[in-house]
């Protein structure tokens, strides 16, 4: 695979000290458990790697080795999981005396290093089921079918076999009832039109014999519709929404890995694992089984019979209200025969249920919060289209909220997945960057995907792999440089398990607004809710948010003023976001907490219908009259209004989401969206956009969690441009200090300004470079002394007689000082400092160890060697040397020398003088030569890994 380019060019920047009043140490910020743990991380905060057993073809060395490269490269644990083979010997089949003799071998050697196992529930493959499960305990899906008649008559015939389609999605639908497929319900409804008449539906399910029935049709047009249960193409899945099938599964999966590994349950196998809920399911159908019909009825106090034509075709205008029955009847039963289920097999046996929420009947947000280890995926600039400021809201931020709400302080994330259409081309800077995406999220613990189980070691064949890994395994050629991202991962995740997260705004999920829409194919993870640009506008203009459902609005909801609590969570903003049709019981909740004095902000519609079939006329009604009294109708250019509501004040704003005229975005300063959330709270992080340069801030996001003593903020940019501007954070005490997890220094911050609502100070990311910002508060502790304007690069240090300060230029630098009691203002001039050398001279290019380590290439100027036609495809290490000169002046007193190598492709170990600089395998680094470069000549050698 050509490499990409490996230098842009290489220069060595100085800075000088500025001694400005005095030279002082800073003293430590925080010794304790938190500082201990972001030093030496634990290593359930570490990368963990999902680990693809290939036909579980492996002997027992391979898995010691595999575990040992784990283990050397910063890895704490693992995900195991058997797929399909890819060799034609040595394969032992799952769940054979063969696959579990590895499996406790696995076991035994995680232990003995310390590391987590954790096992996914199922296979071959992730989809839970087997040829094991009889097909009795098969996933089920209704089909319809219909053919109209014409009355009066008598029909005598086959039932009709072409299957009713789904209009969103005709090429994924089936089209036919096949032999297989048993007869559920027989229907008949009048036909007006398009329309089915309601009360004219009929259930002719005992006069059908076999596939044929026989009936007299009244007058009129009747559209006969057969209802029928598949399980074709089911892979042979488990029924998720049968207890029976589901407690039966667990029991007899479960006994096989408590006989084999049980001993280690709780200890090194700490969790057994679902995947997203990928059961097959026809885009026409909808999950079913047996028994359904009678529960319903118990349930929803009718009987659906009638009302199934409602499903796919509408009755009246009522089937909205029938298809949201029957979605919260399937969220129910799902979250009592398959989380329940599963979740009380763990706790009896004391492991933890990890489980992937989405792709299912049920609420994402309330099945990540009852999950043990909730967990997300999508990877921010997956398949070579997405943007790296993912601001899209999807599984991610709904399983982050469920685990926010319900109370869960570990968040999983499936990371990485097709980062790349293809293998072996992503880089260890895109993998932080990504990182950074997932911890923006909410994630706190990391699953690789992944690791390939193989007996090859000196490389897998590609054909050999998964098809949708990314190869973090000692085949990719970066893989001695992973332990740097999995340090900086383990720091990570383990400040932001500190504390609980900070959000202002609560947005409502309008999971039943969707239910109305359809009950087909429930594998769509966010129901086909467009979202719009509201993920975008909150990020971009630092606000956090949660997605909040009606479980919590509805029961765990107090009123506090402003604050909406749910749970341990407070907002002080709800946001309703073109919701047609609500639960009538969540938007009395919301008319109380804005009569209680909270902030409601309609967008795009107000709410119109309430759900459910039951005394519809009467809750439409009232859900009519609680929406004309909380909201104004949207009024003027802006199409925005607001007023005032008990002690509380509510926004109506109808374009928002969905601005298809270029006039509709205005700058954040200028946006009636964000005037209306300013008016209601200011933002977490506060960016000063004019002296940024910007308009908009399209890369810059954060995260915020609170511990007792503790503000934690992680701060990433996610452009490919610097960001050098000033950044407010939301909080008025506490001494800051800048974390950074790629080393784990803690360093703290003495150029700041409060301002009674933020601290603000001067913030300069590189690309793609990241940092913790922490405020930390101690008792009785009085206000630093510390810079709160300047224009040097950093102040180092500062006590009540003055302060240290870097500069990058010559000249007189201003600076206003607060010593603690007072303010004074100065300047300091520099003198001296050396202006940047470029890296010149003749480089030499070797590559020691490969095909060409006889060779040595010369060029007089610095370039990527995929410049020449010889090396173009060359993937691998080579080595490039140069001879520095540098001059007496860049050794004066107080100068600081650093080296930066501009853009690299894509690792580079950095040697000087045979002394060890660093390595740079991400955005943004600049590395010390303070003790190490001299006066004079210099070798400096780079090393470079490419793709």
């Amino acid at each position: 695979m050509p490499g990409d380019l490996v230098f842009c060019r290489t220069m060595a920047v100085c800075l000088v000290t500025v001694f400005a009043v005095s030279d002082v140490c800073a003293g430590d910020l925080r010794a304790g458990e938190v500082h201990a743990g972001f030093m030496q991380p634990p290593m359930d905060c570490r990368p963990h790697t999902r680990w693809w057993w290939m036909g579980n073809a492996l002997r027992k060395e391979d898995i010691t080795w595999q575990l040992d490269q784990m283990l050397s490269q910063g890895i704490g644990g693992v995900e195991q999981i058997t797929m399909e083979p890819v060799y034609t010997r040595g394969n032992h089949d799952y769940l054979s005396p063969e696959y579990f003799d590895l499996i406790r071998h696995a076991v035994e050697e995680a232990r003995t290093r310390g590391m987590e196992f954790s096992i996914n529930f199922g296979g071959p493959g992730w989809i839970w089921g087997g040829e094991w499960v009889p097909k009795e305990d098969q996933s089920g899906v209704m089909l319809a079918s219909m053919k109209l008649l014409d009355g009066p008559a008598r029909f005598s015939g086959a039932l009709p076999m072409d299957a009713a389609l789904n209009p969103r999605d005709v090429p994924r639908s089936m089209p036919f009832i096949a032999g297989e497929d048993r007869l559920l319900k027989v229907v008949a409804v009048r036909r007006m039109g398009e329309r089915l008449l309601a009360d004219s539906a009929v259930d002719l399910s005992a006069l059908a014999k076999g596939r044929e029935i026989t009936w007299d049709v009244p007058e009129g047009q009747w559209q006969l519709t057969a209802f029928w249960l598949t399980k074709r193409d089911n892979a042979d899945a488990v029924d998720h929404l049968s207890p029976e099938a589901m407690s039966r599964y667990c029991e007899t999966l479960g006994a096989k890995y408590l006989r084999a590994v049980g001993k280690h349950f709780g200890g090194t196998v700490e969790s057994f694992f679902s995947d997203s809920f990928e059961v097959p399911i026809y885009r026409n159908g909808l999950y079913w089984s047996d028994g359904l019909f009678e529960a319903f009825e118990q349930e929803a106090g009718y009987d659906l019979v009638p009302w199934l034509p409602a499903l796919w075709w509408d009755m009246d205008g009522l089937s909205p209200k029938v298809r949201h029955d029957v979605n919260a009847f399937l969220h129910r039963r799902g979250m009592t025969a398959f989380f329940r289920t599963f979740l009380d097999w763990c706790e009896r046996h004391g492991v933890r249920g990890r489980i992937q929420p989405y792709g299912f009947v049920t609420d994402i947000i309330e099945g990540a919060g009852v999950s043990h280890l909730p967990e997300m995926e999508i990877t921010a600039g997956e398949k070579d289209a997405v943007p790296w400021f993912d601001t899209r809201i999807g599984p991610r931020e709904y399983t982050a909220s469920g685990a926010h709400l319900y109370g869960r302080d570990i968040v999983t994330t499936e990371a990485f997945t097709y980062l790349h259409w293809e293998p072996y081309r992503e880089t260890l800077a895109e993998l932080k960057t990504a990182t950074d995406a997932f911890l923006r999220a909410g994630a706190n613990k990391f699953y690789n995907h992944g690791f390939i189980a193989s007996p090859e070691r000196d490389g897998i064949v590609p054909t050999r792999g998964f098809f949708a890994a990314i190869r973090i395994s000692p085949e990719n050629i970066w893989w001695p440089h992973y332990h740097h991202l999995a340090e900086y991962t383990a720091r990570s995740c383990w400040l932001l398990r500190q504390g609980r997260f900070m959000a202002d705004v609560a947005v409502y999920s309008p999971l039943a607004n969707q239910w109305t829409e359809s009950v087909l194919n429930a594998r769509k993870w966010t129901r086909e809710f467009d979202w719009g640009g509201l993920g975008a506008l909150l990020t971009a203009n630092g606000y956090g948010f949660d997605l909040v459902n009606d479980d919590t609005l509805q029961h765990r909801a107090a009123f506090d003023g402003q604050r909406l609590r749910l749970g341990e969570m407070t907002y002080s903003v709800l946001i309703l976001p073109d919701v047609r049709a609500i639960p009538l019981e969540t938007l009395r909740q919301v008319g109380a907490y804005a009569r209680q004095g909270g902030r409601v902000i309609a967008l795009e519609r107000v709410p119109g219908e309430s759900t459910g079939l039951r005394g519809h006329a009467q809750s439409d009604a009232e859900v009519r009259e609680i929406s004309g009294a909380l909201f104004c109708q949207a009024a003027g250019p802006d199409g925005a209004g607001g007023k005032d509501y008990g002690q509380g004040r509510t926004y109506f704003m109808d374009t928002v989401l969905r601005r298809e005229d270029p006039l509709n975005w205005r700058s954040a300063g200028f946006d009636p969206f964000l005037k209306a959330l300013r008016d209601c709270v200011p933002p977490d992080m506060e960016i000063d956009l004019t002296l940024s340069g910007k308009r908009t801030n399209n890369g810059l996001a954060c995260v915020h969690r609170r511990a007792d003593a503790m503000d934690i903020y992680f701060i990433a940019n996610f452009e490919d441009a610097p960001f050098n501007g000033m950044v407010g954070f939301r909080v008025t005490d506490g001494q800051p200090a800048v974390w950074d997890p790629n080393t784990g220094e803690r360093r703290p911050l003495h150029a700041y300004e409060r301002d009674g609502s933020h601290t603000r100070m001067r913030l300069a990311l590189a690309p793609f470079e990241s940092r913790f910002v922490v405020f930390e508060r101690g008792e009785g502790q009085a206000e630093p002394p510390h810079v709160t304007r300047s224009d040097f690069v950093e102040v180092v240090s500062a006590d009540q007689t003055g302060f240290t300060a870097l500069a990058s230029r010559n000249g007189p630098h201003g600076y206003r000082f607060h010593d603690g009691g007072e303010t004074r203002e100065g300047a300091a001039v520099v003198e001296g400092l050396p202006a940047a050398l470029e890296v010149g001279g003749v480089w030499e290019l070797r590559f020691p160890g490969t095909g060409l380590s006889g060779e040595t290439f010369q060029w007089p100027l610095l370039k990527s060697w995929t410049e020449e036609a010889r090396l173009r495809h060359f993937s691998g290490r080579a080595e490039y040397t140069a001879a520095v000169e540098l001059p007496e002046e860049c050794f004066g007193a107080g100068v600081r020398l650093r080296l930066s190598l501009g853009v690299v492709g894509n690792v580079a170990e950095i040697q000087m003088n045979g002394q060890n600089v660093g390595v740079h395998w991400m955005d943004g680094q600049m590395f010390s030569l303070d003790g190490i470069a001299r006066p004079g000549r210099n070798t400096l050698e780079v090393a470079v890994t490419n793709t």
